[in-house]
């Protein structure tokens, strides 16, 4: 079972459906649940199979929950405060024994709830109304409807997409010129996947973490955490955060959104501690061990989170493979690999999988970039300054550049030099 190694230093209670947990103030508290023992977390909405958290950066529906009366609510996004009230969505009985998992032994191959008696009279509406009571993602808020906040339009000098290894290399080249930096990230803390590599691993990337720091601390540049870059129309990006709304209209425009975590196809991949290499990493970080028979697999392609993974977490067993299936109820209990010397069956409480990383493209392609696509996902293409147009520039791993302190800085100097002043307001 999932442990702490070290006390708390902040220490704060939780309500996880009624039971009370002690979290660290601030952490997610998707890792506050995990910590806690709590691998499921959640329920898939039609066959109410348990699930828990894979990638801790709101790309799965793992840690979906109802936070203090709020439905659908990442918990990897939400950090851990006294007195939160955590609650698992659309089950009936909780979250361990659910009743309506018995649809999922009902039909094993799958059920098409559209075409269940249709056209049977009085059938079909009882059908309908359990259908609607079996799916779904949680009941409405609770509580006073909250009032529409006003939006509003600014401009802005330079605007950084992404507070990860690519976006803090540009942000304080950027800075070096004098430019009025913005940088803006959706996550609880900013370093991105130089924050998620434990141990040594850490170590080549603790010169740029602590510039950067400098940066934010000094007032260089102005960063806004839990801020989502939501979209691009024309020149104007759609930013949203606990602000509210805004239309940003920036001179320079970086996209340093990064990678997705690497998902491979194998039976039983949505059990419950079953994680990318990445997520296990941040929680290693965080001081929380996994479990006491933890398995990484490194797929090909794959790295470098899971060999760092495996030299932090006690007696972990490392397999360089792909995962054929893994196996289990509640949870995952053991998996098979297939290796270069056949398949290896091994039992496991959790499961890291270090599989390729695919470039989060999305907001690149809505600024007009030029995809390409290969194995992993689709690349960003740009010219050899970054460029993908006028003066947006897509940088780091969302262009495919290597997850190394040395190239993901050669890739900002290249874009960061190639800007020429910025256009007068």
């Amino acid at each position: 079972m999932p442990r702490r190694l070290e006390p708390l230093r902040d220490p704060v209670k939780l309500h996880f459906d009624g039971r009370a947990i002690v979290a660290e103030r601030g952490e997610p508290a998707a890792v506050s649940l995990l910590a806690a023992g709590h691998l499921a977390i959640a329920r898939s909405p039609k066959f109410h199979r348990p699930r828990g958290p894979a990638c801790l950066r709101a790309a799965c529906d793992g840690c979906l929950a109802r936070v203090d009366d709020v439905p659908n609510v990442m918990t990897c996004r939400v950090p851990a405060a006294d007195g939160m009230r955590i609650e698992t969505q659309n089950v009936v009985g909780s979250v361990d024994t659910d009743l309506l998992r018995m649809s999922d032994w009902f039909f094993p191959e799958g059920m098409n709830h559209h075409e269940l008696f249709a056209g049977v009279p009085g059938v079909q509406q009882v059908m309908q109304a359990l259908a609607r009571r079996v799916a779904g993602l949680g009941r409405l808020p609770a509580g006073e409807i909250e009032p529409p906040r006003e939006a509003h339009r600014r401009q802005v000098d330079a605007l950084v997409v992404g507070a990860g290894p690519a976006g803090m290399n540009t942000a304080l080249l950027l800075v070096k010129q004098a430019r009025r930096v913005e940088v803006v990230d959706d996550a609880l803390v900013w370093g991105g996947s130089a924050r998620a590599l434990p141990g040594e691993a850490a170590g080549p990337w603790s010169a740029l973490i602590e510039a950067f720091s400098n940066a934010v601390v000094m007032g260089d540049l102005r960063l806004r955490m839990r801020t989502t870059a939501a979209a691009i129309f024309g020149e104007d990006v759609l930013l949203a955060g606990e602000e509210g709304l805004e239309l940003a209209t920036p001179g320079t425009l970086v996209i340093a959104t990064g990678a997705h975590d690497g998902v491979l196809p194998f039976e039983g991949n949505d059990l419950p501690g079953i994680l990318s290499a990445r997520a296990a990493g941040w929680i290693a970080s965080l001081g929380v061990e996994l479990g006491e028979r933890v398995v990484v697999v490194l797929a090909d392609g794959g790295g470098p989170f899971g060999e760092a993974c495996a030299s932090v977490i006690r007696g972990a067993t490392l397999v360089k493979g792909t995962p054929l299936r893994a196996g289990g109820s509640s949870r995952v209990k053991e998996v098979t690999v297939a290796t270069a010397s056949g398949e290896q069956t091994l039992r496991c409480d959790a499961l890291v999988v270090d599989a390729p990383r695919a470039p989060a493209y999305e907001l690149a392609a809505q600024a007009g970039a030029t995809l390409a696509h290969e194995p992993r996902g689709f690349v960003v293409h740009t010219d050899e300054a970054g460029r993908v147009r006028g003066r947006v520039y897509a940088v780091g791993e969302v262009t495919g550049t290597a997850l190394h302190p040395a190239a993901m800085a050669r890739a900002a100097a290249a874009a960061v030099e190639s800007l020429a002043p910025p256009a007068a307001p």
